[in-house]
């Protein structure tokens, strides 16, 4: 067990992660807000286009980033004053890059798509100019987490203020993906300010020779991302061919909650990517904090995915009315892939320090010609309930596939020793949020009487069980006058 007083990697991955992930929660929860009013004013129908759009427009978003979220916080991590000499052209080709699929995405879609769906693709080609010039993997590598929050956090309040502003009705809809493009804009525009002040200055220029090796080595990662995202939205895409725009809105509504949870998941891994690439392998500090990240990863992920299966129909209600009742189903369903998709991550990240991109790749091939086959076979007859189960059951191969191969580099596999603590507190959390009647509590104001959702009480007890339950098998460490540890 780790000494409290003594400074760890993981406990420097848990401030990057905190910084990290508080402006990408903080994004997430505003641009999540901004969905379920769109979801509410457009209604399902047109939330499915929307929904669509947004499906499309994410394969060029990856091909735009050219795969160097990962690599390129590497090379910066492992020598920073590559900085200066890798940065300009990597963000000056990466531009030009964004620049060219913008235009191939806008001809297409008027080409192959029906009006409003091609008005809405190439509406949402306009983010892509916020995705070629985003510095973030520099800031990440350099372990300055802080600026990207709050360039994130900044670009998701513009985004939702906009839509709040112009979104009335559904002929409105063109100004969601306008708004879009001006948030990612001004947050890219903002980690390069912050680059500036820290004395890294990005002058125009494009040096591809020197470059060209990187972008070499990150093109597995390319594919391994776009395959991935076939995973993510095949099922979207299927839906649609087999059913209506209606039935993609309800799906795309039960994903928007947990979207928020995958992202968090994403800021975690690339958070562990600088301290695990310093890491020594001779001394083991890899082996134990690939340990630590897997075992914390699990810790948080497994109560979201039983907490959220149990209190699904009453959080759709909540969030985006009675209208959308049918996405309780799939959402019941999908918060299970959350601890899958976490444990994956880290292994992947793993594979990616030691260099074996080419594996992450094969794995997700393999992954996606299971999910396709699954997609189309199982869809058609069992509709959203049918789509969300397959993609269930892709993580879960993803995640066994990722573990098997790290054992060949000497990560072994996360030791039930590390798991039994947050297994036994999700049972005492279950049991909490099953067991124990809750009333609707009510806040009295002077000639005002408003009602709690009870789905906020019971979400707020289940953490509390959580907590209590973990802090009593010693996996949450409580000290005066610090935060709360995890020792799991």
């Amino acid at each position: 067990m780790e000494s409290a007083l003594t400074p760890t990697p993981s406990r420097g991955i848990a401030r990057s992660f905190a910084a990290l992930a508080s402006g990408d929660a903080v994004g997430r929860v505003l641009a999540f807000l901004a969905g379920v009013y769109v979801a509410r004013e457009l209604g399902a129908a047109l939330f499915g286009v929307m929904a669509f759009g947004q499906a499309v427009v994410l394969y060029f978003t990856h091909l735009s980033a050219c795969g160097l979220e990962l690599t390129g916080a590497r090379e910066i991590a492992a020598d920073p004053t590559r900085t200066r000499t890798l940065l300009p052209s990597i963000l000056c080709a990466r531009t030009l890059i964004s620049a060219a699929l913008a235009a191939l995405l806008c001809c297409a879609a008027l080409a192959w798509l029906p009006p409003l769906d091609a008005a809405v693709v190439g509406l949402y080609s306009l983010t892509l100019f916020g995705q070629g010039p985003n510095p973030k993997f520099a800031l990440v590598g350099l372990a300055r987490p802080a600026p990207v929050a709050l360039a994130r956090t900044a670009g998701e309040a513009a985004y939702a203020l906009l839509v709040l502003a112009l979104v009335r009705t559904g002929d409105d809809l063109v100004f969601v993906p306008w708004a879009q493009a001006l948030g990612d804009v001004l947050a890219a525009l903002l980690m390069l300010l912050a680059l500036r002040r820290l004395g890294h200055r990005v002058p125009l220029e494009l040096d591809w020779p020197a470059v060209r090796p990187l972008f070499a080595r990150s093109f597995p990662l390319v594919l391994n991302i776009l395959l991935g995202l076939l995973i993510f939205n095949s099922d979207l895409l299927v839906l649609r061919a087999f059913r209506d725009a209606t039935t993609v809105g309800w799906y795309s509504a039960s994903y928007q909650l947990i979207s928020f949870l995958i992202n968090l998941a994403g800021a975690y891994s690339l958070s562990l990517m600088p301290a695990l690439t310093r890491a020594s392998e001779a001394r083991g500090e890899r082996r134990a904090l690939y340990l630590d990240s897997l075992a914390q990863s699990v810790c948080i992920g497994l109560p979201i995915a039983v907490g959220g299966a149990l209190c699904a129909s009453e959080l759709i209600e909540l969030v985006f009315g009675a209208a959308y009742e049918s996405s309780s189903a799939p959402l019941a369903v999908l918060v299970a892939s959350i601890p899958l998709m976490a444990y994956k991550d880290v292994t992947m990240v793993a594979m990616v320090v030691a260099g074996r991109e080419k594996a992450v790749l094969r794995i997700t091939f393999a992954a996606v010609l299971f999910n396709l086959a699954a997609n189309l076979l199982v869809i058609p007859r069992w509709g959203m309930v049918g789509a969300a189960s397959t993609t269930l059951a892709t993580e879960a191969l993803r995640m066994g596939l990722g573990a098997w191969y790290v054992r060949r580099l000497g990560l072994p596999l996360l030791a039930p020793a590390r798991v039994w603590r947050t297994a036994l507190a999700t049972c005492a959390m279950a049991l909490a949020v099953a067991l124990i009647p809750l009333p609707t509590p009510r806040i009295f104001l002077p000639g005002l009487s408003l009602a709690i959702p009870s789905v906020l009480v019971t979400v707020a007890l289940g953490a509390l069980a959580y907590a209590l339950a973990l802090a009593a098998t010693g996996g949450l460490r409580l000290r005066r006058g610090a935060l709360p540890t995890l020792e799991v």
